[in-house]
């Protein structure tokens, strides 16, 4: 198949624990050296993706962040000099709603901005963090002293089951202005983050295709999560990870192997590199 775009998740999918397998980087680098490009689209920031795509020269197309709420073109590794082609906010209302039920009843979170993020700090923590973007509220209603973020995201190991789905029924009853992504690692639910209604990595794909001119049928997608299947089911061909849950590969146009087996290199081998 002659596909004229690569889009492709980054954790279950190209990484594992922040890490590239080298199989997988070379594989990356033999689409782009065929003049295909690869775009990442990932739950994470623009930052911390291009930490771990560091040694990938990649960036000379567009970047799918936080979970399609932001898309930025080409040369966004950059930070003194990114394109925003697109980004999407929680309502400020709504946003602060959120913020202080999550204080009213002591839940960990943290808000997302654009090149910045805000955790609550645990009792005796000291505002010590290895990710320079990170700074520590007391408050998670303190952290939108920042203005309106483009998310907020919670963990499973923070705040336990009950009150991961305490929080979500909560938001999910609040207002169809917000949506709300439940992440995985194979069938368990490991973390939900709330959105700004009407984004999605689908949509943020969109969008690239039109400034890029080429079709969303000319793509190979690659995922592994439910927040992948609207992209996966939306292009030429959606390739699901074996470490996907069961729910995405059976949307999907094919199944490679799992992460830690080096999917990606197969899926790209398989339908791009002849």
């Amino acid at each position: 198949m002659d596909f004229k775009a690569v889009v492709v998740d980054l954790d279950g999918t190209l990484c594992n624990e922040r890490d590239i397998h080298p199989k997988d980087e070379r594989a990356v680098k033999e689409v782009l050296d065929i003049g295909v490009p690869v775009i990442p689209a990932t739950t994470r920031m623009r930052f911390s993706t291009s930490l771990i795509l560091e040694q990938v020269d990649i960036d000379a197309n567009p970047l799918i962040c936080n979970n399609g709420a932001r898309v930025v073109g080409p040369g966004w590794k950059d930070s003194n000099c990114l394109d925003d082609w697109f980004e999407a906010f929680l309502d400020p209302v709504i946003a602060e709603e959120l913020a202080a039920y999550t204080d009213e009843r002591f839940y960990q979170m943290t808000t997302i901005f654009k090149e910045k993020k805000f955790r609550k700090r645990r009792e005796g923590q000291n505002d010590k963090y290895m990710d320079p973007i990170t700074e520590f509220v007391d408050k998670n209603v303190e952290a939108l002293k920042e203005g309106p973020p483009i998310s907020f995201m919670m963990h499973l190991g923070d705040n336990g089951l009950k009150g991961m789905k305490d929080f979500e029924n909560h938001a999910s009853g609040l207002s169809e202005k917000i949506k709300i992504d439940r992440h995985h690692r194979s069938e368990d639910f490991t973390g939900l983050t709330v959105y700004p209604g009407g984004t999605s990595k689908k949509d943020a794909l969109e969008i690239v295709c039109e400034r890029m001119g080429i079709s969303m049928k000319e793509v190979l997608a690659i995922g592994d999560d439910h927040v992948d299947i609207e992209m996966l089911r939306s292009v030429k061909k959606g390739i699901a990870m074996g470490n996907s849950p069961d729910r995405v590969k059976k949307i999907a146009g094919d199944v490679a192997p799992g992460c830690d087996e080096n999917g990606v290199a197969w899926a790209l081998k398989k339908y791009v590199i002849q």
